[in-house]
């Protein structure tokens, strides 16, 4: 598996509005929404600030309905915004900015959206005007120019992860040259210095330009930044961001890095993610208003707001530093080796039987665990990386996230913790992929993995289709585990062997009603998987959960519409027959003769679907490949049977 694609935190900046606009919204006819956006343009155009940020303000509230939302932006809203970002008035300056990062927050389309209205050049100019030589005023309680810097740097991260002309303006503009005076925490602060880190952290990445500016100007800041003397929170994340850009200003290579910088920043991963989630989160509930007898949930005021609203920075802080965590490590585990495999299967035309081929599939090659380097090894296995990534796939109890999605300043902390989740369990995906068996529990310890992803996938009845994915993949390389560990010492993979219909049929289900292909292909390969692990231990039982497994494969390849999931079902049976003495159930199957009628149906759709990513078509390749020498193979060797 490749590199798991970033989705950077986003500050804690919460909208009041939501629940008193989407009922105004209800009520409001067609020709008075109109009416208000009129007035908004109006108000966004006069000279008056007054008149400007109450345009702003208004703007904001509207951006909760999807559609006002989308009457805005065909009306041209956007683009007599975005200019504000220079306006005169730090108020109208701030009110822009977090507008703007708001509406970039709904997701990639809308970034692309935001492209499209040239807010990119407002953006580029208003670091220009504002930001070379701004220094905050400690004396004043405006903080609206700090905060304008914070949302603005942020929407420009966000911009950046969507969209390479995005990437294209900054490396043209001053901005990668202007953000390392942003990285004094004495002068500028904790939230300042934490959102330039987040932006480098995205935008150094596969970036040379941006690496040999940040290089030159900034190295010495961020190892500094990496030494941080605190361990609080906020600290936290800032070391774990110097961590990660350092890293990816090597390339991703953390192995090129000193020994010392390298340890050091695998230390304060572990530092990071050793921080109680759920305790955090236990304690936050504790302190967060309930709904009242007419339903409505009130926030404090005064003092007591005031400790709620620092609680709430600091549990966000620590998530965000977890999830930035689990990203870098998920990189370091990710092994990029799919070019390896493009040749062969590819390349060859030959007939000969793939008897030689198959059977030593995975062995004499280099396995994905040896590609780390020792002391980096060492160091992930010495500071028990893998459990901490693991604690992260855990939610806090349901009653707490009860609370925390019914309080509205809680509510970004309940999308947080579901997305942690979801990158811990691809981080966990890539670690099987690239640590030895013994560190992980041996195959006991792989096998309570699979179960308690499976527990995700089949029990909990989730819509969270980014859940799903993750989970599966987690099974699918968990038992790949155990597959590996199996061919070297098959009495280790008995874990199966009382393994009843029953058991499965769960499995069958959520495949048949599974609607997404990647959650689908991951299922399939996953059976697949546990099929060739009980041929290890053939008896009657195995036997008939074996042939049940490839009678359903073989039906769902029929019902298949996307050809790269359909190879991947061909692959699964591939790999599942390969074996010798799999040949009397692969007669009982008649699995040739369906085989033959598959192929003509897969080497059709594989003509019509060409448009494919890289991975997919070189799975469609190899399968479309294989197939038709292991059909010739296996019928050669079935035919001895009779």
């Amino acid at each position: 598996m490749g590199k798991v694609r970033k989705r950077k935190p986003k500050p804690n900046r919460i909208d009041n509005n939501e629940a008193v606009t989407n009922s105004d919204e209800e009520e409001l006819p067609v020709d008075s929404k109109e009416n208000v956006i009129q007035t908004i343009i109006d108000q966004l155009q006069a000279a008056n600030v007054e008149e400007k940020y109450c345009g702003l303000q208004t703007f904001a509230m509207l951006l909760d309905s999807k559609e006002s939302l989308e009457q805005m932006i065909n009306r041209g809203l956007v683009k007599m915004v975005a200019p504000l970002l220079l306006d005169a008035a730090s108020s109208v300056r701030n009110a822009a900015a977090g507008s703007l990062r708001n509406l970039s927050a709904v997701g990639h389309q809308m970034c692309d959206v935001l492209m499209e209205h040239d807010v990119m050049t407002s953006l580029v100019f208003y670091y220009h005007q504002y930001t070379e030589t701004w220094v905050p005023d400690a004396s004043s309680k405006n903080k609206d120019d700090s905060d304008t810097l914070v949302q603005c740097t942020n929407l420009l991260l966000n911009l950046c992860e969507s969209s390479e002309l995005a990437v294209k303006y900054l490396g043209d503009s001053k901005i990668l040259d202007i953000f390392p005076r942003y990285l004094d925490i004495s002068t500028f602060g904790v939230d300042i210095v934490t959102a330039i880190m987040q932006c480098l952290f995205v935008v150094v990445e596969d970036n040379p330009l941006a690496v040999e500016k940040i290089k030159n100007s900034s190295e010495k800041q961020l190892k500094e930044l990496l030494l941080l003397e605190a361990n609080d929170p906020s600290a936290l994340l800032i070391k774990t961001l110097a961590g990660g850009v350092i890293i990816n200003m090597c390339g991703g290579n953390i192995s090129s890095l000193p020994l010392d910088v390298m340890n050091q920043i695998i230390a304060v991963l572990a530092k990071t993610l050793s921080l109680d989630h759920r305790l955090a989160c236990n304690q936050l509930s504790s302190n967060v208003p309930l709904s009242n007898a007419a339903g409505k949930v009130l926030p404090p005021k005064g003092k007591e707001g005031q400790v709620l609203d620092n609680q709430l920075k600091s549990v966000i802080q620590i998530l965000d530093a977890q999830q930035s965590a689990i990203e870098i490590i998920a990189n370091i585990c990710s092994c990029d080796d799919s070019d390896d495999s493009i040749e062969g299967p590819e390349s060859s035309d030959s007939d000969e039987p793939l008897d030689e081929e198959i059977c030593t599939n995975g062995e004499g090659i280099l396995l994905a665990e040896d590609r780390l380097p020792p002391e980096l090894l060492e160091a992930l296995i010495s500071l028990e990386i893998f459990d901490k990534v693991w604690a992260r796939t855990q939610l806090p109890p349901e009653n707490v996230m009860s609370i925390l999605i019914e309080y509205e300043g809680s509510q970004p902390i309940y999308k947080k913790l579901h997305n942690l989740q979801t990158r811990a369990l691809l981080c966990i995906n890539n670690m099987l992929l690239s640590l030895p068996i013994e560190s992980l529990g041996g195959v006991n310890g792989v096998y309570k993995i699979w179960v308690d992803a499976g527990k995700l996938v089949f029990k909990q009845n989730s819509g969270n289709l980014t859940l799903l994915e993750s989970a599966t993949a987690v099974m699918r390389a968990a038992l790949d585990k155990i597959k590996l560990k199996g061919n070297e010492k098959p009495t280790d993979c008995n874990l199966f062997s009382d393994l009843a219909l029953s058991d499965i049929e769960i499995m069958l289900t959520g495949i048949r009603d599974c609607q997404e292909p990647e959650i689908r292909s991951n299922l399939i390969r996953m059976i697949g998987i546990l099929a060739l692990l009980l041929v290890n231990n053939l008896n009657e039982t195995t036997s008939t959960v074996i042939c049940t497994i490839t009678d359903f494969i073989l039906e769902q390849a029929h019902k298949e519409n996307d050809v790269w999931v359909l190879a991947e079902a061909i692959d699964t049976l591939v790999d599942l027959y390969s074996e010798d003495e799999t040949d009397l159930l692969a007669a009982k199957v008649k699995l040739v003769e369906k085989l033959s009628v598959l192929a003509p149906i897969f080497k059709n759709k594989a003509r019509q679907q060409k448009k494919l990513p890289k991975e997919y078509k070189v799975l469609v390749t190899t399968a479309n490949s294989n197939l038709p020498r292991f059909i010739k193979y296996k019928k050669a060797r079935l035919s001895k049977l009779c």
